[in-house]
This record gives C-alpha cells, sequence and structure tokens, in this order.
C-alpha cells in the first residue's frame, strides 16, 4: 500500500514521465513494478491454495472475492501508473520501451485493467524495430483477441496512429515509412492478419484508413504518407483485399481530385474566367504569363498531395498484382462471388514510391517565395503535373469500362483526350487567344 501514497505515486510518476529522468532511473522504476506485480501475484496463488485446504474447516466459499480484495491493491497501482508506463512506449531507448511492454503484458495477464485501455499502445509496439517487444506485443494480441476480438477491431486505427508517433520518436530522418525492407511489408502486417478474418471488420478498417485522405486540413501529409505505405505493404491473402482497397481509392479520386482541380484552376485563372473555360479550351501551362492567385494555388497544390498519394497507391498495388483497369472496374464490392476469394502473390518486391508528393512538399512548403517567378513556374509545372495525372485516371476509367451502358461515351472521350495529346501547339495558341477576347468582351 506504500506505492498508493501521495509521496510515492508522484515519485514514480515524475520519474516515468519526465524528459531528463536517467534511463537507468526509469528502468528500475519499471523492474520494481514487474516484481511488486509477480509478488503479489505469487502470494495470492498462495493464499488460493491455502484457502481450498481450509475450505471445509473454515466454510470459506466465496473465493473469487477474497481474491479480488486482496489483489485490489495491485488494481489501484497500475491504473494509477498506466499512463505514466504508456508514455515509455514511446521512449527512444529499447530497454525503457521493453521494460514498459513487459509491465503491460503482465498487467492484462492478471486482469488487473480493462484490456482497451492498452490494445492501441501493443498495436504501436508491434511496429518497433526491437524484436523482442514486437514479438511479445503480437502474442499479447493474439490472447486477448481470441478472448475480445471486437476490442482489437474497434483499436485498430487509433494503433495505427499510435504506430506513427512511435515511428517518429524513433527516426528523426523524414520521411517516416510504415514498412519494413527485404521485401517490402507492412509495420502493421501482422495485426492486420488478425483482422482480416472477418470481411466485414476488414472492409471497416479499410475505409476508416482511406477516408483519412479526404480530411487532409486535419490530418498531418505525413500520417498519409505512413497510412498509405501501410495499404501498399498489407499482407493481402485474396485478390478482393488490393480491389477493395483499389475500389475505394478511385472513388475518392474522382471526388476530392476533381475538386482540387476546379479549385487550382480558380487560383491559375481567377474565378470568372475559370468558370467559362471547358476542358477542350484550357490553354498550355507554359504558355501562362502569371498566376492570378499564387498563394491560393500554392496551398491547393499542398492539399492536394493527399490526392496524389492515392493516385501513387492504385498504380502500385495493380502493378504489385497485376491488375488490369478492366479488371479494377468490373469489381463491386457488393458482389459476392466465390472470384474474388482467390489467392494472390505479389509479381514484383518493389517499394511504393512517393517521391512525387515528397518533392512537391519541400518545394512548396520549405522554399516559398510568392516574389519569385522561378516559385511561380514550379507552382504551374506543379499544377499541369497533377492535371495530367487526373487526366489519366479518367482514361484509366473509360478503357476499364465494358459495353454495358456506357461504352460508346467511353469511347467518345477517349478518342477526346487522344485527340487533345496530338494538338499542335499553334492551334491551342488560337484558342486562347479566341477565349481571352471572348472573354474581355463580355466583361
Amino acid at each position: 500500500r506504500m506505492m498508493l501514497r501521495e509521496a510515492s505515486r508522484t515519485v514514480y510518476i515524475d520519474i516515468l514521465k519526465g524528459f531528463d529522468s536517467p534511463v537507468k532511473l526509469k528502468c528500475q522504476v519499471l523492474k520494481n513494478l514487474q516484481l511488486h506485480l509477480l509478488s503479489d501475484e505469487k502470494r495470492l496463488t498462495s493464499q488460493n491454495q491455502q484457502m481450498r485446504k481450509d475450505l471445509k474447516r473454515e466454510g470459506i466459499t466465496d473465493l473469487k472475492t477474497y481474491g479480488d480484495e486482496k489483489s485490489s491493491v495491485s488494481g489501484a497501482v497500475a491504473q494509477m501508473l498506466l499512463d505514466p508506463i504508456h508514455h515509455c512506449f514511446f521512449h527512444k531507448l529499447t530497454q525503457v520501451r521493453s521494460a514498459a511492454v513487459q509491465v503491460i503484458c503482465l498487467v492484462l495477464h492478471q486482469g488487473l485493467l480493462h484490456p482497451i485501455s492498452c490494445i492501441q499502445y501493443l498495436i504501436a509496439i508491434c511496429s518497433d524495430i526491437d524484436e523482442v517487444s514486437r514479438i511479445k506485443a503480437e502474442q499479447t494480441l493474439i490472447e486477448l483477441d481470441s478472448k475480445y476480438p471486437l476490442f482489437l477491431h474497434s483499436q485498430f486505427f487509433p494503433g495505427l496512429r499510435e504506430s506513427f508517433k512511435l515511428q517518429t520518436a524513433l527516426f528523426s530522418t523524414y520521411p517516416v515509412r510504415g514498412f519494413r525492407n527485404n521485401p517490402p511489408i507492412s509495420l502493421l502486417s501482422h495485426v492486420y492478419a488478425l483482422i482480416r478474418s472477418s470481411k466485414g471488420h476488414r472492409h471497416s478498417q479499410l475505409k476508416t484508413m482511406i477516408k483519412q485522405f479526404d480530411e487532409i486540413k486535419r490530418t498531418d501529409i505525413n500520417l498519409l504518407l505512413y497510412i498509405a505505405d501501410n495499404l501498399a505493404h498489407m499482407s493481402y491473402q485474396i485478390i478482393e483485399e488490393p480491389l477493395f482497397v483499389i475500389h475505394h481509392v478511385a472513388l475518392l479520386i474522382s471526388t476530392s481530385g476533381t475538386t482540387y482541380l476546379e479549385q487550382a484552376k480558380d487560383a491559375v485563372y481567377g474565378r470568372d474566367i475559370a468558370e467559362t473555360i471547358k476542358d477542350e479550351d484550357e490553354e498550355e501551362i507554359d504558355e501562362i504569363d502569371q498566376v492570378e492567385d499564387l498563394p491560393r494555388l500554392t496551398e491547393v497544390l499542398v492539399s492536394c498531395q493527399s490526392c496524389t498519394l492515392l493516385i501513387l497507391l492504385k498504380k502500385h498495388l495493380m502493378t504489385q498484382y497485376n491488375l488490369t483497369d478492366k479488371r479494377c472496374h468490373e469489381f463491386s464490392p457488393l458482389e459476392s462471388t466465390k472470384i474474388y476469394d482467390k489467392q494472390i502473390t505479389r509479381h514484383s518486391n518493389a517499394a511504393y514510391d512517393p517521391s512525387p508528393v515528397l518533392s512537391a512538399i519541400q518545394q512548396l512548403t520549405l522554399d516559398v517565395d510568392f516574389e519569385s517567378e522561378e516559385f511561380e513556374k514550379s507552382a504551374l509545372q506543379y499544377y499541369k503535373e497533377f492535371r495530367d495525372l487526373m487526366t489519366q485516371q479518367d482514361l484509366s476509367e473509360f478503357k476499364g469500362s465494358d459495353s454495358e451502358g456506357d461504352g460508346a461515351g467511353a469511347d467518345k472521350s477517349l478518342k477526346y483526350y487522344e485527340r487533345r495529346k496530338e494538338l499542335p501547339v499553334k492551334v491551342q495558341k488560337r484558342k486562347k487567344y479566341r477565349l481571352r477576347l471572348c472573354v474581355d468582351t463580355t466583361a
């Protein structure tokens, strides 16, 4: 009971959460907690055995109540120090994290805390570089999942966020990646393997991860890259899994990508002129003299990098699993057929490559100079690249369409885009001046 006193509690919390606390002292505190829990468990076990022997003589029948009464002190200590112990999960040094994991796993084994309060932190440790801690966390999650399967499903995405926090603490290099090399495999592949057996829960978690790309103002682009890495290198077993990811990624690209493109066009030409410009009349970027609203264009281009990550993710998955545009277009998550339960294998061990996004983020956030012509040209170039990426997405949709329903429209649109690629620059310039003349006249 001494550990429940205010003075003892304050000392322990200050040591565990203190940034400047000596590592040796942190490890000793965690070791003390572990020894206390083990000795208390041993004492209770011995008492229970003695009680069974004296059961008939003393008339004691409620062993559970007696045991709970004796273990309440350990439960109170564990609850009191739970947050400081979780804080140690994100320490840079392996020995501190390992000691903290040992304590939490012991607490869960003894049933002193509700499991849901610890699962997201164990998921984070599953991405640890220390193999011993990682295996210990994975084994504990397997045990918890066998008893409380819904807990793991509900804590998967919070655990992914905590794993990103851990990786950020461990590596000071930019950016933080979400996979291990040789071959590339998701840091949370083992945890995903635990939830993938339930189709409904699997779909729910995958959609939650993809949905983050639609909330760019609330989600750090570095976290989005971490999520994309995990989606790109998950341990998918059947063809339905990457097809499901590609399907929802394509839906988000078509909605958010179009919105970003319209916003960027407004910033380039000005809203009044942009509203009069149709796709077939849009002038070549190289022929624009200046951007109407460069700060706004820069802001949109930074935001649209989330969409670019999705486009690169879609291409990566299609390449990895040898999926055609037609196969992706025909897939429907509502359709339940055995053909989607076929086992799949990767066709390459290439890692997901977000270098275009990293380059754009660096150029548009670190080297900002709205007065510089060079920066303005760079922004226009990034706009052009994003517009071309979106055009390619349109083309892939047209190529993937079959003859049912919109096949004629797809063929017509495909011919238009192919014709536009071959359009001579001189013709485009004439369109440019006619367009501006028209706009000036109506103004």
